[in-house]
């Protein structure tokens, strides 16, 4: 009887533990369709799944952690949203009830525990998940928990990060800044930011340890793409390109069909300077992004104003990549390079705000959030200062709580302050900064002074003058360039130079209308003073826009000068009166007796258009269409307005004026001007044009913005003819 009861007792253990497997192998099935389904994006039926798997086999543990694993993952960081939260907890504790130290469940808690900003818990389920995982010695676990303990002490590092301490008798950032908007709140939040000494080493501790869990992570899971990506954020940020490459190029080779590696890497690569491997890098992450993610980086709109960005958005797709096109072309900084340093810089920031400022708990990509929108637009701001929480409730109540973060461009702006929840890494404008943001954009749209590639990109002075080539139908376009070698050659113990100096034409469209380039050799050493001058020549039919781009660049220093101007090459009609550009010159000197061209007279133009009080001001113009008499004379009237635009210096213009009229001769004839007239009679002799030429001795003139305003009137036609042209007088150095 007792060996039946065993027996019988043996059978149903063993029918039980068949049944059991039974059900287990039932709710592995589920998990596997579950698990495809949310792989497909199906969430519904992957938690249908997931449901069912529980309740096949309610005692493994597997299926609870799956379920909680998906819950946990759909759950957001919001406070109020919170029901999936709380099922994805219920879920895993129960996983965590059957096995306790598996570390892949204690590693999904803290992440949930990240979720309900209780950093302290999941800082302990970390550490747990650790010891387990390194018991274990699984790497892909390890590497992910070494990466979520990595990010928690991100998130302390970045709380201590450019910390001050707020000046003495000064308010909170955003409360004094509101008080005191009546004032240039550039200047002010640069003065504030001085006043704001910096805590010395805040969260250098946090950091090391943030980087170090980092690198472990990628020691035990060389593919893992969130570690490398944190990771290189900051070494970015320190300079450290050597390294960045080097982990931007392991990334890429681990995932080679992925678009952040390449992108990454034309980041680092135009930070160096080699901008021809960055736009190779570029353009090799660009295609293999999913086309909305392309279409939001190379999305010019937030780089406009208002107005042209919602005219641009109205475009096709075939509108705006034509639109693209020809912007990049036409504000490309230099042309005497292959890579359009612009859209490099921009695709870079673009890369960068994804690389620091992404927001992944609010489904943000980092050009999204409002640091990605400003630096896109402005680039890395001069000076950053973090200032912690008020905890009072004075000013604007919404601040309380949320860190200050100041970001100033300097004396002459902009300035924008955001404000930060602890725990998050995200940042959001404070108050009215959106607005002022907005109100900004309007004035400056975007600006890209700072290409790491152009060391030194300085002003380069262009004058440009039309005339008439040799037939009605053909324009004679000069441009005159003052290359600036005095400050090419600045501390630099160079005699010699090679530069590079070119002229280039576009028409309206980006399409290049002419290219001339050479490349020279300068004596630094005889132009410690003095600026060498270039000329070019042109020849063209009627054109109604170019954009004209004049450019010189040292080879070893990278520096540069660049002018770009906009002219149009209307025709000098033979049959009515018309009246060539005024060329501004220091001297000009008649060559032949009759001079009847512009080669008969040796001009040394002035392409600064700048003087100093007392140096004379010459100019030159041509007179074309003049209608002759029976005996083959022309016969015009000139009258030569000299305005006062501006004066550096305050003072009654009326004296200034009448001074001015004793000099020269003129005629006093308004508040701002005086004006001298004249007539002539010319006999033509069949040649197409009348040449004049005259000198201006200012005296001693202050310095101030003037205008010479030319009007010819034909008194056999009765036609007139206008030009005006603007010169400056500057303080002595």
């Amino acid at each position: 009887m007792k060996q039946l009861t065993n027996l019988l007792l043996s059978a149903s253990l063993l029918l039980a533990a068949h049944a059991a497997q039974a059900q287990e192998d039932v709710a592995r099935q589920h998990i596997e369709r579950g698990l495809a389904f949310a792989s497909a994006g199906d969430t519904l039926l992957a938690f249908a799944e997931l449901e069912r798997a529980t309740d096949a086999a309610p005692s493994l543990a597997d299926a609870h952690y799956q379920l909680g694993r998906l819950y946990g993952h759909r759950a957001s960081s919001v406070e109020t949203d919170f029901r999936d939260r709380l099922r994805a907890e219920r879920a895993l504790l129960e996983a965590l009830r059957l096995r306790p130290s598996d570390p892949r469940y204690l590693l999904e808690l803290a992440r949930l525990r990240l979720k309900q900003h209780m950093k302290v818990d999941a800082g302990r389920l970390f550490n747990r998940a650790l010891s387990a995982a390194e018991e274990q010695g699984d790497p892909d676990v390890l590497a992910e928990i070494h990466f979520n303990i990595g990010y928690i002490r991100e998130l302390e590092y970045e709380s201590q990060r450019h910390r001050r301490f707020r000046p003495f008798f000064r308010g909170p950032p955003v409360t004094e800044f509101y008080r005191l908007f009546d004032e240039r709140p550039s200047r002010y939040a640069d003065a504030y930011l001085e006043d704001a000494p910096a805590i010395e080493d805040s969260g250098e501790l946090a950091k090391e340890e943030m980087l170090e869990h980092f690198r472990a992570a990628l020691r035990y899971d060389p593919k893992h793409v969130a570690a490398a990506i944190r990771l290189m954020g900051y070494l970015f940020d320190e300079q450290r390109f050597a390294e960045y490459l080097a982990l931007a190029r392991r990334l890429r080779s681990e995932h080679p069909e992925r678009p952040e590696p390449y992108l990454f890497m034309g980041l680092g690569l135009h930070a160096a300077g080699r901008e021809d491997e960055a736009a190779e890098a570029f353009e090799d992450g660009l295609v293999r992004l999913h086309d909305d993610e392309r279409a939001a980086i190379e999305n010019l709109a937030p780089v406009l104003q208002r107005r042209a960005a919602e005219d641009y958005l109205d475009l096709s797709e075939d509108e705006r990549a034509e639109f693209n096109s020809r912007y990049w072309q036409l504000t490309d900084p230099l042309y005497l390079t292959e890579a359009n340093e612009r859209r490099l810089e921009h695709v870079a920031r673009v890369a960068y705000a994804d690389l620091r400022f992404a927001a992944p708990e609010a489904g943000l990509r980092g050009w999204e959030t409002d640091r990605g929108i400003v630096f896109v637009r402005y680039g890395a701001p001069d000076d950053i200062g973090v200032f912690g929480p008020d905890v009072t409730s004075r000013g604007n109540p919404y601040a309380i709580g949320r860190r200050s973060i100041i970001w100033s461009y300097g004396r002459d702006g902009p300035v924008f302050i955001f404000q930060q929840m602890p725990g998050y890494l995200d940042a959001r404008f404070a108050g009215d900064y959106e607005f002022i943001a907005e109100s900004y954009r309007a004035l400056v749209p975007a600006k890209y002074d700072n290409i790491p590639s152009i060391s030194e990109l300085l002003e380069l002075p262009v004058q440009i003058a039309r005339f008439r080539g040799e037939t009605p139908d053909e324009v004679a376009v000069e441009i005159h360039a003052a290359l600036p070698l005095v400050d090419l050659a600045r501390e630099l113990d160079l005699n010699k130079g090679e530069l590079e100096v070119g002229l280039f034409l576009f028409d309206r469209y980006g399409e290049s209308f002419l290219r001339r380039v050479g490349t020279e050799v300068v004596a630094y050493a005889e132009s410690a003073e003095t600026n060498e001058y270039r000329s070019w020549r042109i020849l063209m039919p009627p054109a109604d826009f170019l954009v004209a781009a004049v450019e010189t660049r040292d080879a070893v220093t990278w520096r540069a000068a660049a002018a770009r101007d906009t002219f149009s090459a209307w025709a000098f009609s033979g049959d009515s009166l018309s009246v060539s550009d005024i060329l501004v010159a220091d001297a000009i000197r008649p060559l032949v007796e009759d001079p009847r061209k512009r080669f008969d007279y040796d001009i040394q133009v002035n392409p600064a258009l700048e003087y100093l009080p007392g140096e004379p001001v010459h100019i030159y113009y041509e007179l074309y269409g003049l209608a002759s008499d029976a005996e083959g004379f022309a016969s015009y009237d000139v009258a030569l307005q000299v305005r006062v635009k501006r004066l550096q210096r305050g003072g009654p213009i009326s004296q200034l004026l009448g001074a001015l009229a004793d000099a020269w001769g003129f005629s006093i004839v308004g508040d701002d001007r005086l004006e001298l007239r004249f007539s002539r009679e010319v006999r033509l002799d069949g040649r197409d044009r009348v040449t004049e030429y005259l000198a201006l001795d200012p005296k001693e003139v202050p310095a101030g913005e003037y205008e010479i305003r030319l009007r010819v009137w034909d008194r056999l036609s009765e036609q007139l003819a206008t030009r005006v042209r603007a010169f400056e007088v500057t303080e002595k150095e």
